[in-house]
């Protein structure tokens, strides 16, 4: 509310002192003020979009350009020029060229400079434990609660390319793709909005890389960050370059419980197996359990005894029979 306020009083003023500094065009006073100041606010709209790093990036980037465009028209007008407005016109082009590529250079080289300064993209310094939450995570969801449990001691860093493709999936004509998009968007919502939980966004971008696996892997390796994924192929393929790497899926299959052989657990048989009078069940953690002769109670909670577990490229499957059998 105070910065439309005082964006109205700066059009106002603005506006006034157009009308008093015009006396003989009172009309066109008002209107280079009115417009003027409306210029400025949109100005200053389109400046705040800009991170502050870019921006003192860029300030930086414009002086040296400067320096060296007005340097290098001194060592050129060495050369006597007649006609002065040549030399207004070289020196004019070459400020204008300098400033453009000081400004576009320091911009861009915000990925390399954050290396020796650290602060460019809000790191604590090389002590600081960096986590890189790719698109699959986040989709998955599993990440919030995980954080907020204590057991990853790393600052998450999500990456702005990220984000644009989970925008991209949830404007996808796709139902089941829109839907994901927006259920990693709501939970990225959630990490970056809890307090307790230290998530940072990097503005890192590599115009040479396409893929978006191979531009986590770079800007892993730059940052000397982990790699929190369910992708399977990003995660060898980040490990061939001895990037750290922490599947979510791996983590889950671990923390499992281990039924052990002859152990007895309660389960709700919801349907019928492939093999004839097989029934099956699933664990709280999704684990298949196929009980021998148990067709027939479908729908019902029953006394099991396990038998034997194995492991496939899916998941764990437990076989198990009723208890009544024993």
């Amino acid at each position: 509310m105070a910065v439309h306020v005082i964006r109205g009083f700066f059009v106002l003023l603005s506006t006034l002192t157009g009308y008093y500094l015009s006396p003989e065009v009172r009309l066109a006073g008002v209107l280079v003020g009115l417009f003027g100041s409306l210029a400025v606010i949109g100005l200053e709209i389109l400046v705040s979009r800009v991170p502050v790093k870019k921006m003192v990036l860029a300030i930086g980037g414009l002086i040296v350009g400067l320096v060296t465009a007005i340097l290098l028209a001194n060592f050129l007008l060495l050369i006597p020029i007649e006609d002065p407005v040549k030399g207004n016109v070289l020196r004019f082009s070459l400020y204008f060229a300098f400033s453009y590529l000081g400004i576009m250079y320091a911009i861009k080289g915000v990925e390399e400079l954050g290396f020796v300064l650290p602060f460019l993209h809000g790191s604590k310094g090389p002590e600081q434990k960096l986590l890189i939450v790719d698109t699959s995570v986040l989709i998955d969801g599993r990440v919030y609660e995980l954080a907020l449990s204590g057991f990853l001691d790393y600052t998450i860093v999500i990456p702005k390319f990220i984000i644009r493709e989970l925008h991209g999936l949830s404007d996808c004509s796709s139902e089941l793709k829109r839907q994901r998009g927006r259920r990693g968007l709501d939970v990225l919502n959630r990490l970056r909005k809890d307090d307790r939980l230290d998530v940072k966004i990097y503005d890192m971008e590599f115009p040479d890389i396409e893929a978006v696996d191979s531009k986590l892997v770079k800007m892993a390796s730059q940052l000397k960050a982990a790699i929190l994924t369910n992708d399977f192929n990003l995660m060898k393929v980040a490990e061939v370059q001895n990037i750290r790497v922490l599947n979510l899926n791996s983590l889950a299959t671990l923390m499992r419980p281990r039924l052990m052989s002859g152990e007895e657990i309660n389960l709700k048989i919801v349907k019928e197996g492939k093999e004839a009078g097989q029934g099956v069940g699933y664990l709280e953690d999704g684990t298949m359990v196929v009980v021998e002769n148990a067709a027939v109670h479908v729908g019902k909670i029953m006394d099991i005894v396990i038998d034997s577990a194995i492991q496939t490229t899916t998941g764990r499957i437990i076989f198990a029979k009723l208890k009544s059998q024993n």
